[in-house]
């Protein structure tokens, strides 16, 4: 039976100092429409109208989260798995979420305790509603437990319409509480079904099963709201905004649940060419700083495109402005140009953190041949390094390369793993039937977990367990 050919699993899982942020899979069929112009219509219609069209079938596009640090956000049980462990693995199933326990819904979010697997909040149609309640594994019992209601409901994961999942909120263990920010609600899900707004954001205690709501960011930050870019740092929440702030440059904020307080960081850079030449801004967090990509053109945009920024580029960057943020010292710094190199293969790339250094992979496809590039890259010393490329993705989009961070190898979900020792890709255990990695979009879940929800409600959450060594006699 499903849970019970799982040996050690106890252990590893009250050992795992980390939480990991999934959706469950997305089932709306009218989720097809270019980033850009959702952007551009949302903006234009304000944010009632933003949410309306949401839930029409429009996409409220939010950046992209690339990197979530290790020690807070740790993979499930193969936090020091190397390249051949997580190769030669296996999937393991976690007992199953009964039918009947939640209502069925998608977009729900799992977090990692240490002691409990938080499955919480989603959506559910053709009656809209987001859900406040949730279900939490605890392995010490083999058993699911129903969680108390939160203040209010979040569904905050949606799939873009290339196929490749968008964060547009974070689900994360802080240590002490679960802390779920960055979804929409819907308040009246009876008399106004299409009418969601920005939700405050909650907390749950998992010791005394209670939930908070978290106090609303500064006034300088909610613009940011509808296009942004967010993350985890281990010790804060980081926002800004994707579009252009003054000067080009964004404008951020920083939650810290210790204090329950928020803090604007001071005003970042301003972009090469001024205001109006912005393409596309990511966000990742690099261990002790956050850098803030900015990928630029020359050719200013017109008055009716002057907010079309993407989290990623679509298509290859005039230039590159990198800045770094410390919070240790509350200051930005202007690092070097990123070689043309990186320049030249950012279109659709994607970027994880290792610890060291930024590992960038992509792919381009050309009279039908698609060719992947991948590199190491300093961005203190700006120099790169050409690292064996992953093969290309299996599936509907094989143009699109994917990469996360476990917390000890660089992986290219459902596909390959990369050995650095060897510089190679070394291929993965075939994923469970019917399973898909969870929607969340730069994030070691993706590598480590799989769901499938059953038409009843019921779900499977299947964890990749990696060979370990027989212990010496």
């Amino acid at each position: 039976m499903p849970g019970h050919d799982l040996p050690g699993l106890d252990e590893r899982l009250r050992q795992l100092p980390a939480a990991l942020a999934v959706g469950a899979p997305a089932g709306l069929a009218e989720r097809i429409a270019a980033r850009g112009r959702r952007r551009r219509r949302l903006r234009r219609a304000g944010a009632a109208a933003a949410v309306a069209a949401l839930l029409a079938g429009a996409v409220l596009t939010r950046a992209v989260l690339v990197d979530r640090p290790t020690p807070v956000l740790g993979p499930l049980l193969v936090q020091d798995a190397t390249p051949a462990q997580l190769a030669g693995g296996r999937w393991r199933a976690l007992p199953v979420l009964p039918a009947g326990q939640l209502e069925p819904r998608e977009q729900a979010a799992v977090i990692w305790t240490g002691r409990q697997l938080v499955y919480w909040g989603g959506a559910s149609h053709p009656l809209v509603r987001a859900h406040a309640d949730g279900a939490a594994f605890n392995p010490a019992t083999n058993r699911w437990v129903t969680l108390p209601p939160a203040p209010e409901g979040q569904q905050w994961q949606l799939e873009g319409d290339d196929g490749v999942a968008v964060d547009d909120g974070v689900a994360v263990w802080t240590g002490r509480e679960v802390l779920v920010w960055g979804g929409m609600t819907i308040p009246d899900p009876v008399a106004a079904p299409n009418m969601a707004t920005l939700a405050d954001g909650v907390a749950y205690d998992p010791t005394r099963r209670t939930w908070r709501r978290l106090p609303r960011p500064p006034v300088q930050l909610r613009w940011a709201s509808l296009n942004q870019w967010v993350l985890w740092t281990g010790r804060e929440l980081m926002v800004g905004g994707v579009e252009q702030g003054p000067g080009g440059g964004t404008r951020a904020g920083a939650y810290d649940p210790a204090t329950n307080r928020w803090r604007l960081l001071p005003r970042s850079p301003q972009l090469t060419g001024g205001p109006d030449h912005l393409q596309a801004r990511t966000a990742m967090w690099a261990g002790t700083r956050l850098l803030v990509w900015n990928f630029w053109s020359r050719t200013a945009h017109t008055a009716n495109n002057r907010d079309a920024v993407a989290a990623h580029p679509e298509a290859e960057p005039e230039g590159i402005d990198l800045w770094a943020y410390d919070p240790a010292t509350n200051r930005w710094t202007v690092l070097p140009d990123p070689p043309d190199q990186v320049r030249q293969m950012m279109a659709g790339a994607s970027m994880v953190w290792t610890g060291q250094e930024v590992i960038i992979a992509s792919a381009q496809t050309a009279q039908r041949r698609t060719v992947t590039r991948a590199g190491r890259y300093d961005p203190d010393r700006a120099a790169w390094t050409p690292i064996a490329p992953p093969p290309p993705p299996p599936g509907p989009n094989p143009a699109r390369v994917t990469l996360e961070w476990t917390g000890s190898a660089v992986v290219e979900p459902g596909n390959a793993v990369y050995d650095p020792a060897a510089d190679r890709w070394l291929p993965l255990p075939a994923q469970p039937d019917q399973a898909t990695p969870p929607l969340v979009a730069q994030s070691p879940a993706r590598a480590l977990l799989r769901i499938r929800t059953h038409a009843d409600g019921a779900v499977q959450v299947y964890v990749l367990e990696p060979d370990r060594p027989s212990a010496t006699p």
